[in-house]
């Protein structure tokens, strides 16, 4: 270097406006959109919107004047800006057009403001969750919980977990790019101190991987479980929630259905839904008409480098969280979440072979019209059973599904008072049959789907029931595999339902004993009344002691003349029953 020539002054560039994630964590920015530090950490990169200064303001007014001409007069043209153009394209393409969204906003207090606003032209309409008048604003809104995947387990021990998720879990709620779920984690363990964003996916998805894991570390998982459940809970109540939330939150509920209660599973999906409501994912994105009841919270469909969440992928989220919602609500007994202006289309069909999703849509479809709250036909509910059983999935998760939505529609039926016939009671042991077999295939792989436990217990149930002679025959096979499935996974619940099913039936064969001794004690009186035809019997008993009416011996010894019905119905060695019938 020249120290001779006079060194030239060197001025840091400052960037005027800073995006919120660089704001947040006290990176960088370059001012762009999307910013440098954003593409390279993955942030979703977004800027809030300045406050108006007074002299900003001034600026605005003197724009927003008429402009006096050399004569004196003044110009009816006034000089606009691109900022008021941009209000008033905002305001066309948000403006509502169903009926239904205009009595949402007539309803919502918070809407009013920021619709006069707009009439007003007016830049300040609340946007990015700034509700005036909502509250006092006492306290500020939380943050993210700061815990961090990273601290659980190694990016190996979690790509292991990964891949169980995408085997068995991936192919039948599709509503992850795997290949970007990959390199974004892949990123997020290069830098542990990148954002937390992802780690509510990260956890859940290794979570449900440890759950179908042959080699589960319970410890880890319990671990995994509570990170995902503290992120969730704190980003559940900030101004904007993400894809990421709605992905975790479904993923959470899914986990729970298949380990927890029936409230917390019911609670998990009933949050997931309005998830996906705030951020207007049941709406169609294409038509470009987001109710203003939505524009505190929606998320705009994000883009750059290493983002997949495309309108494919908003499809799926919301129909699965719908999906879990619906099923786990009928189940349990509870109300579920009706969206109003829903106009979300049905996600596609893929070509994959490993892609199961759209199936289980499909099912779930059929399965919408048994709401709680509407008088469904009978005729109805039998084309529906019919239309379910011709249906072949081979994949057993579906299986278990299609069985237990055909135990739904007899219950309905039953429901009816109208007496079930044959051909409804064939369709119902049918998928119940299938069932069964799906459920000890996931027994003997290790898939604890909540259905495994479900299925031969709702199906036994049924079956006793119907109380048929074809009915009771299958009670050996669901209550065998109810015992099996109790040993093989060893939890109290598991226990419990074979216990319960167990006292069921032998209250059920303590009834028809009962019936048989009355029967037998109305036969007796009518002999005692008809001496005569005492006699008569008496003359006709063969040296052996049995009874003859010409030819054909006549069976006393069963009182319910069932004679080809095995030995379910007159056994009472349980034990000796069931380890003579066991399934292979």
């Amino acid at each position: 270097m020249d120290r001779g020539a006079p060194s030239e002054q060197v001025h840091r560039r400052r960037t005027r406006l800073a995006c919120a994630p660089c704001k947040i964590r006290k990176r960088k920015c370059n001012g762009e959109s999307p910013c440098a530090s954003c593409i390279r950490y993955d942030y979703e990169c977004y800027y809030d919107r300045p406050v108006r200064t007074r002299k900003a303001a001034t600026a605005l007014q003197r724009q927003q004047r008429p402009q006096v001409n050399v004569q004196g007069t003044s110009s009816q043209e006034p000089v606009t800006n691109d900022n008021a153009v941009s209000v008033e394209n905002h305001s066309e393409t948000n403006t509502p057009v169903t009926t239904s969204d205009r009595y949402m906003e007539a309803n919502a207090g918070v809407v009013f403001p920021r619709t006069f606003g707009l009439k007003l032209n007016s830049r300040n309409n609340a946007q990015n969750g700034d509700c005036p008048g909502w509250n006092l604003g006492i306290r500020h809104n939380p943050r993210r919980s700061e815990k961090s995947v990273t601290w659980i387990l190694a990016y190996g021990a979690w790509k292991v977990l990964c891949n169980v998720y995408a085997q068995h879990v991936h192919p039948i709620y599709g509503f992850l790019d795997l290949q970007s779920l990959y390199a974004t984690a892949q990123r997020r363990w290069e830098d542990p101190h990148a954002t937390n964003e992802y780690d509510s996916v990260f956890c859940g998805v290794a979570a449900l991987g440890s759950l179908f894991s042959p080699q589960a570390n319970w410890e880890q998982e319990r671990h995994l479980v509570e990170c995902a459940k503290e992120i969730l809970e704190t980003s559940g109540t900030i101004a904007n929630p993400s894809f990421q939330d709605a992905a975790g939150w479904l993923l959470r509920t899914l986990y729970l259905r298949c380990s927890s209660s029936p409230h917390a599973a019911w609670m998990a999906s009933c949050i997931s839904l309005h998830i996906v409501e705030a951020m207007g994912l049941h709406q169609e994105s294409a038509t470009g008409t987001v109710s203003l009841v939505y524009a505190d919270t929606a998320t705009p469909l994000p883009v750059g480098i290493g983002h997949a969440w495309d309108v494919e992928t908003q499809t799926r989220i919301f129909w699965i969280a719908k999906l879990l919602n619906t099923w786990i609500s009928f189940e349990y007994g509870r109300s579920r979440i009706i969206l109003h202006g829903e106009s979300c289309p049905l996600p596609k069909v893929e070509d994959r072979g490993n892609d199961h999703t759209s199936a289980m849509i499909s099912l779930f479809q059929l399965s919408e019209d048994l709401d709680p709250n509407k008088d469904i036909p009978a005729t109805v509910l039998e084309d529906s059973l019919k239309q379910l059983e011709s249906y072949d999935f081979g994949v057993d998760a579906l299986t278990l599904s299609q069985s237990v939505l055909a135990f739904t529609i007899y219950r309905r039926l039953q429901l009816l008072g109208l007496g079930v016939n044959k051909t409804v009671i064939e369709h119902v042991i049918s998928l119940g049959r299938r069932g069964l077999e799906a459920s000890r295939r996931c027994v003997d792989a290790n898939h604890p789907w909540w259905h495994v436990n479900n299925v031969p217990f709702q199906f036994t149930c049924i079956l006793l029931a119907i109380d048929t002679p074809e009915s009771l025959f299958h009670v050996r096979d669901s209550i065998t595999l109810l015992k099996k499935t109790a040993c093989h996974f060893g939890t109290a619940k598991s226990h419990q339902a074979f216990e319960t099913i167990d006292m069921l039936v032998r209250l059920s064969l303590s009834r028809k004993e009962q019936e048989a001794i009355v029967l037998k004690g109305s036969i007796l009186a009518g002999e005692s009344c008809h001496p005569e035809i005492q006699q008569q019997q008496q003359q006709s008993l063969a040296p052996d002691g049995t009874a003859h009416n010409g030819d054909r011996p006549l069976q006393h010894d069963n009182p319910n003349g069932l004679t080809n019905l095995p030995d379910i119905v007159n056994s009472t060695d349980w034990e000796r029953h069931f380890s003579k019938h066991a399934m292979t």
